[in-house]
């Protein structure tokens, strides 16, 4: 019997092999099987391959003890690496925990109990009016055995998360698994415990943190249907769920949801595709939908539930804009006069603060007084940011770290000047400014998990006075006496010719505004600002939440945009400039002419140079009624044989650096 297996590999095509006597193999079975001199763990793509007697078939080692595949699995696998353009080998290999699989008939063979993630007892929850209307609405909709997109809208500070909890608890009497996808390792933690405490069991945690002895136990307890509810990053939605009932999507607008490195994809926009095959719901839970999602449900493709009022009808946080001008601020001064007599108000009150600034590191332009040479990364094409805490310059795009002394013109060191400013900076200010207070940072610098959740527990406890921090802070945390917030510099948080920094900027305060007040009133969100006219600010300050949204849409119809077209991006890299160049308008010449494409470029990219590689990109612009990866296949697999460049492809970008 000859079968055909797809390997994890780099490629688009299955691979032969003969079926030892007295195996029986079905499509869907886990083998392990040679190649190249080493071991694979592949799955049976076709079970009646035709026998070519010219051929030396190699043997398949064993089956694994697992079940198999599912033929709707088959279809997402290939519906996945069409849609992305992605070869299907890479696109299986997301489904293989190899340390699982590995450990199958060996150490985990003893792994049995599970007990500490069974659901004993769900705890009461009081719901407001608003609530109840959600949860009866979703209720009437869901229908455990058909596909079903709900955009569960919610106010920051609305409780969408008892909303869905209520839902999965429902589906857990049906022995169904959920699964709930989160934005933020540090957010999984904070989730767990309230679920903890809601289902008096344990949660299980998947990303990439968790260490692999429980990784291990927990991939077996899904696999067997004894782990019931899985709180996890974009990977999680790869595990091997046997009976999955429900997938929720907190914060679905958080980019953090696209992986932008290796086999790119959108872990929202796959999980749609999945439970559109696979015929499941999927709740999006957020205060700020994307603009397709809300797009997707203002025609009625998703599901609306809308709740406009704050959990227990707190107050929203009253938005207050304070014009700084330049006369006022300095080198070292950053917080402007008036902000600081409100802060110190809510301080006085034992009130928590947060100064709010979106960049990380100290400063970010460091330039040498005498020979006025700027720091820059010897691999990318950008400046490196001084990281006082470490004492080192950094390049945030390739890892590159080096002292910061260098030997100038005159024979001496650099004269080094420091300008812009970055998070470690604002905290040495708030220091000086508020000696006396308990002061905590928060970053993505503070790589360390666990010191990174001790961090947030005692912010959660109210045992810091003053929380310094970037867009890490935002992402969905609930800490009850934040009441206010300060935004140092509301008219740059991001940069580059973006068609989502809008969108993005707005996303972003409007979460950070949320997290202020949830449990009292009288709450307070400081917008300082150069900028005489900032639409951003108006649009927080409005109390119509749809506003934004309506002058966003109309914006990016008029401008042939995402929802109203489709991107797909190429970005071509390599080491030499010229090669990369040249290969560009060659790739260009093989995308098929049609009159419902529109190319743009070869350019080069916004950062021209990243990790020693020269980068430029090509844009495709399409109708969104339109599918044309079929058209494009062709392109993509020509495009390998170029050498000395690599080739990205970017199906539906929300990064245009």
């Amino acid at each position: 019997m000859i079968i055909d297996v797809l390997l994890p590999l780099n490629l688009s095509k299955c691979f032969s092999y003969k079926v030892p006597n007295g195996l029986t193999i079905k499509i869907g079975d886990f083998v392990e099987v040679p190649f190249l001199n080493k071991k694979y763990i592949g799955v049976v793509w076709n079970n009646k391959a035709k026998l070519n007697e010219k051929i030396k078939y190699k043997i398949i080692y064993k089956k694994l003890p697992i079940p198999a595949l599912k033929k709707e699995i088959f279809k997402f696998i290939e519906e996945f690496s069409l849609y992305n353009l992605q070869p299907i080998g890479l696109v299986f290999k997301l489904f293989l925990y190899k340390t699982g699989l590995k450990s199958i008939d060996k150490g985990l063979k003893k792994t049995h109990c599970f007990k500490e993630y069974k659901i004993n007892k769900v705890k009461k929850v009081d719901y407001n009016s608003e609530q109840i209307k959600a949860i009866k609405e979703i209720k009437n909709r869901l229908n455990k055995n058909i596909f079903n997109v709900f955009l569960l809208h919610g106010v920051t500070g609305s409780g969408k998360t008892l909303v869905y909890m209520d839902i999965v608890k429902d589906l857990l009497k049906q022995n169904k698994q959920i699964l709930i996808l989160l934005p933020e390792k540090a957010l999984s933690n904070q989730i767990s415990r309230r679920f903890e405490e809601f289902l008096k069991a344990k949660c299980a945690i998947w990303h990439s943190g968790i260490k692999d002895k429980i990784k291990k136990k927990i991939w077996k307890g899904i696999l067997e249907n004894k782990i019931q509810i899985v709180l996890g990053a974009r990977s999680s939605m790869f595990l091997p769920f046997q009976n999955l009932g429900l997938v929720v999507i907190d914060e679905e607008h958080d980019s953090s949801y696209k992986q932008e490195e290796g086999l790119i994809y959108n872990a929202r926009d796959m999980t749609i595709l999945m439970a559109s095959i696979l015929k499941f719901p999927v709740i999006l839970a957020t205060a700020t939908p994307t603009i397709e999602t809300y797009y997707n449900a203002s025609i009625n493709k998703y599901n609306h539930i809308l709740i406009s009022k704050r959990y227990k009808n707190k107050k929203f946080p009253e938005i207050k804009k304070i014009k700084i001008n330049k006369n006022e601020m300095s080198k070292n001064k950053h917080i402007a006069d008036e902000t600081l007599i409100y802060t110190k108000k809510f301080l006085d009150k034992q009130k928590q603060v947060l100064f709010f600034l979106n960049r990380r590191g100290f400063s970010t332009y460091v330039i040498c007084y005498n020979c006025n040479k700027r720091f820059l990364c010897p691999n990318c094409n950008i400046g490196l940011v001084f990281h006082k805490i470490e004492k080192k310059l950094k390049c945030h795009y390739c890892d590159f770290v080096c002292n910061a002394n260098r030997s100038c013109t005159n024979g001496k060191n650099c004269e080094l000047k420091f300008y812009g400013i970055g998070v470690e900076k604002l905290f040495d200010e708030i220091k000086e400014l508020f000696p006396k207070k308990k002061i905590i940072f928060l970053s993505s610098d503070v790589s360390v998990e666990d010191e990174l959740n001790s961090r947030i527990k005692k912010i959660e406890k109210n045992e810091v006075d003053i929380i310094v921090a970037t867009q890490l802070i935002s992402k969905g945390f609930n800490f009850p006496d934040l009441n206010c917030i300060v935004v140092v510099n509301s008219d740059n948080i991001f940069f580059g010719s973006d068609i989502r920094s809008t969108e993005k900027n707005y996303q972003l305060l409007h979460q950070l505004s949320g997290r202020a007040g949830r449990f009292q009133d009288n709450a307070l969100v400081i917008l300082q600002s150069y900028e005489n006219n900032n639409k951003l600010v108006d649009a927080l300050s409005n109390e119509d939440i749809f506003k934004f949204y309506k002058e966003e849409l109309n914006f990016r119809k008029e401008a042939y945009l995402p929802p109203y077209s489709k991107l797909i991006s190429f970005i071509i890299s390599g080491s030499n400039k010229f090669t990369v160049e040249k290969n560009s308008i060659l790739i260009k010449k093989l995308i098929p002419k049609n009159n419902h494409l529109k190319i743009y470029g070869p350019v080069s990219a916004p950062i021209s140079k990243i990790k020693s590689n020269f980068r430029s990109r090509i844009l495709i612009k399409y109708s969104s009624r339109i599918r044309p990866q079929k058209l494009l296949k062709e392109t993509v697999e020509k495009m390998k044989n170029f050498k000395n460049i690599k080739v990205e492809i970017d199906v539906d970008p929300i990064n245009f650096m």
